[in-house]
């Protein structure tokens, strides 16, 4: 028997905002919790208002547009900031009951720990390529030809003429990054739920596939004596399993329905505008280019994870029936092959996450999206010429 726990790099994401003050333990917020996350949230509500300003008083279209794409970032960064804040007991909640179980077959466990371990690498690649981009934002003033902000945000005093306006914009767009990395973790603790669903659906299905057989040696070998008890026994918790598993991905879709569809939302419309921003060419300098190349990979990548692991999660779950038939039910009493064709037939229907109660969080929806956002762009390319 093995217990999975929670992860360590992610203990030390929710280590790190517990200790600079943003996180609790307790079932209610001290004061000072509440000022401090109240602060960090108004605070950071004013990065995308300084873009969304700075794309109406923009003189050129190609340029509003492209700071209207960020402005729809900062929103949904705020949103998952905000839910990092303030959600933090449900999250909390949820990942101790999702991702704290046990595995008594060590294949299985050691199938768990291989896919985690690889999902690991892919966080430890995502933060190291998020920093180093957010240090080339930071440092990009001091090696540019003259000092400007690497986006041109809206900010009340002349930063592009005063030094003192010029320090206090760039002192409040490094802070306003810095809390940018709250919301890209809790992307990472999302995508990290979500695996361990899908996970567990796959796990659920290797348990499935054993019950009858001999724990040890040959799994060919027939269960001799009170095989028929214990397929039984098996089988009633396998079927607890799946509707505790069911459960808990409902409550995770709740949780995260609202966050995902505005994902939904505006991902076709940053997409759209990232690429157009391209095929027209319309930075000033190598730089900026970089940035749109960035924006674009960052929209498509952060719309795919969601759907390809909810996508995953219904695969795993679509399996779940070959598993059945793949056990050892030859030989089982009437009562139980009754049982086992009505389990059978409840998991026909694959379980698939559905957001805002319309969309699937499937690949086929990130098609989707991006077939919107190639109409919308042609719609831009219609009006430009």
């Amino acid at each position: 028997m093995h217990s999975t726990r929670i992860h360590k790099v992610i203990n030390q994401i929710i280590s790190f905002v517990r200790f600079i003050g943003l996180g609790h333990g307790e079932d209610r917020h001290t004061l000072t919790q509440l000022r401090l996350k109240s602060i960090y949230c108004i605070y950071y509500l004013l990065f995308p208002i300084s873009f969304l300003i700075g794309a109406i008083t923009k003189e050129t279209v190609d340029e509003s547009i492209f700071l209207a794409e960020i402005f729809l970032v900062g929103t949904v960064m705020t949103i998952k900031i905000w839910m990092i804040l303030w959600k933090q007991q449900q999250l909390m909640r949820l990942l101790n009951r999702i991702c704290v179980f046990s595995i008594r077959n060590d294949e299985e466990f050691s199938f768990f720990n291989v896919k985690v371990e690889r999902f690991i690498k892919f966080v430890i690649v995502f933060a190291c390529a998020t920093i180093v981009g957010g240090l080339g934002a930071a440092t990009f003033p001091f090696i540019a030809n003259k000092k400007v902000l690497i986006l041109n945000i809206a900010f009340p005093l002349d930063y592009k003429h005063s030094r003192i306006g010029f320090a206090l914009a760039y002192i409040f767009f490094v802070t306003e990054m810095v809390l940018s990395f709250l919301g890209m973790a809790f992307s990472v603790i999302v995508w990290y739920l979500l695996l361990h669903c899908s996970l567990r659906y796959k796990i659920l299905g290797m348990k499935i596939r054993n019950m009858g057989r001999a724990t040890g040696g040959d799994s060919n070998v027939k269960i001799l004596g009170k095989e028929q008890q214990i397929f039984q026994q098996e089988l009633v918790a396998s079927i607890e399993s799946y509707l505790h598993l069911r459960g808990l991905i409902d409550e995770l879709e709740s949780f995260l329905s609202k966050l995902f569809l505005l994902q939904f939302a505006t991902s076709a419309l940053c997409i759209c505008a990232s690429i157009y921003c391209l095929a027209f060419d319309v930075s000033v300098n190598f730089v900026e280019r970089g940035i749109h190349v960035y924006t674009l990979f960052y929209h498509t990548a952060e719309l795919f994870m969601i759907t390809y692991l909810g996508n995953e999660i219904m695969l795993s779950s679509s399996w779940l029936k070959y598993s059945l038939f793949e056990s050892e039910f030859v030989g089982q009493p009437h009562s139980t092959k009754r049982c086992i064709l009505v389990f059978g037939e409840y998991l026909k229907q694959p379980h698939e996450m559905l957001i805002g109660k319309l969309y699937p969080l499937t690949l086929e929806t990130f098609t989707r999206i991006f077939n919107k956002s190639y109409s919308l762009f042609n719609l831009l390319k219609n009006s430009k010429q």
